[in-house]
């Protein structure tokens, strides 16, 4: 079955969904993203403990387990509003062939990306910081939990920068279920604690350009610096590149 036409299943399974059976399915699917990332997180500890970026990890606290489940119900009732903007016609899903759908995926990583950077500076204006990102920041290094210990504003603030790309560019359907999984991705490696990629990656033209653990570890140790989430395009145009 081509990609497209499997992608536009998906979305028609998607559009028979009751209110209740979604919520139901955006609860359970935030709660798997949840726990893959924390497993992927082990996993990369275990195959690439000789490449440590943090002297040991940050200690689970109770506090902390109770941010990471807020973060992961308020992901699922983003998911919500997202499925209503959809149904109600505000969000367009479309399936084109795939070079559009390429283009789509790039436009919506890049946009996403930069909107990340500026929303991330802006959190770490002194005011916003103390109200809402310092919390983030207790975790000077990071644990397998550590991407979802974040205040509720936060959570919220991506999730609603996410719906309104969506709401202004109609985007592939391949594209938005791609993007989401690169996203959990970047997010898992950021926070592993350890860096997977060899040391050439980062004088290789493109790939120096992608947003590596160390790339993340070094922001939580210098939290001036690397405010980017996929790349390190916007840091090192804006002059904040460690």
């Amino acid at each position: 079955m081509p990609m497209s036409t499997a992608a536009q299943a998906i979305f028609d399974w998607f559009s028979r969904c009751s209110l209740p059976g979604w919520i139901a399915f955006s609860l359970a699917g935030n709660v798997a993203i949840f726990l893959l990332s924390i497993g992927l997180c082990w996993l990369l500890g275990f195959l690439f403990r000789d490449r440590p970026l943090f002297d040991r990890p940050q200690t689970v606290t109770r506090g902390d387990l109770g941010l990471a489940c807020l973060a992961v119900v308020l992901n699922s009732a983003v998911a919500v509003v997202g499925w209503l903007l959809w149904k109600t016609g505000w969000i367009k899903i479309t399936h084109p062939a795939w070079w559009r759908t390429l283009l789509d995926l790039l436009v919506f990583v890049g946009t996403m990306d930069l909107g990340m950077y500026l929303s991330h500076r802006l959190a770490h204006h002194p005011w916003f910081y103390a109200r809402v990102h310092a919390r983030h920041h207790t975790h000077e290094s990071v644990n397998p939990i550590s991407l979802f210990v974040l205040h509720p504003f936060e959570v919220l603030g991506f999730g609603g920068l996410m719906i309104t790309v969506l709401v202004l560019l109609p985007l592939s359907g391949i594209a938005v279920l791609a993007y989401l999984t690169l996203n959990v991705l970047f997010g898992t490696l950021g926070h592993a604690g350890v860096e997977p990629f060899p040391p050439a990656w980062s004088r290789l033209p493109l790939l120096r350009d992608v947003g590596s653990s160390s790339f993340h570890a070094a922001h939580h140790r210098s939290p001036a610096t690397n405010f980017g989430f996929y790349s390190t395009v916007w840091d090192r145009l804006f002059g904040t590149l460690d």
